[in-house]
């Protein structure tokens, strides 16, 4: 384990093996910040997306768990305490997402869904809060989706939940202030393995910038809402989607 500095950011990543999660990791690596990443897939992915952490010389763990099991969740939070001390911020940023006709959803389906991305960001943002609001600081900060406010045909699941991960947010905020920070980034379409499973993200013309964005420009929006540059952000939504959604 390498040695760190009290003054150290540490910063928890849900979901941060590859695609925009990891792009956050290594965004928080590069910007001196200690980095946990969670993962529920490959092992090796998870490892080298550690040593390309660990390059710029920040303590990088990984940890294998299910945000939608809250006991998983608990055991990884002991593991972070054990390993960093301390939490600074946390990054919801796990999830799937597939295609289904409402006529053909399965229960599990709808259940698996909502319980990823609803769910899972309750319960981490429930163990956060715990260890945040006795140090009177911390940033929690939700990866949601564009499609939380326009809603998606065969998506109704996957949009319900980021809807619900919008009101969470935004809930928590009022809760938690004045001392944490809880804003979301809602991208458009990204370049990611989930946009592969996502027909609908294949059409750009929804987006004024006429593209589709990369892990890494959405990773520098979390870095920012992360950083004392955001300090009268709470309760926010970033919309980082090409102007496929205008807030305000």
């Amino acid at each position: 384990m390498s040695s760190k500095q009290p003054s150290t950011k540490v910063a928890l990543i849900t979901g941060a093996s590859r695609g925009i999660g990891k792009a956050i990791a290594l965004e928080f690596a590069k910007a001196g910040i200690h980095v946990l990443i969670n993962y529920y897939g490959d092992d090796k992915e998870a490892l080298d997306v550690k040593h390309q952490a660990e390059n710029y010389g920040v303590q990088a763990e990984i940890f294998h768990g299910d945000v939608s099991d809250p006991q998983q969740v608990q055991q990884m939070f002991a593991e972070l305490d054990r390993l960093f001390g301390k939490i600074d911020i946390l990054v919801n940023n796990a999830g799937i997402a597939k295609t289904a006709k409402i006529t053909e959803m399965t229960h599990e389906e709808w259940d698996r869904m909502i319980r990823i991305h609803l769910y899972g960001a309750f319960y981490t943002s429930q163990e956060a809060a715990r260890r945040m609001l006795p140090q009177k600081s911390g940033k929690i900060i939700n990866v949601t989706s564009d499609l939380a406010s326009q809603g998606a045909a065969e998506l109704s699941h996957y949009a319900a939940a980021k809807g619900g991960v919008t009101a969470l947010t935004k809930s928590l905020a009022r809760e938690l202030a004045p001392y944490i920070h809880v804003n979301a980034v809602a991208p458009g379409g990204t370049f990611t393995d989930v946009r592969s499973s996502l027909e609908e993200s294949h059409n750009n013309s929804r987006y004024l910038l006429g593209r589709l964005a990369f892990p890494q420009e959405i990773a520098k929006s979390v870095l920012f809402l992360a950083s004392d540059d955001a300090s009268m952000f709470t309760g926010q939504i970033l919309g980082a989607n090409g102007g496929s959604v205008m807030n305000g």
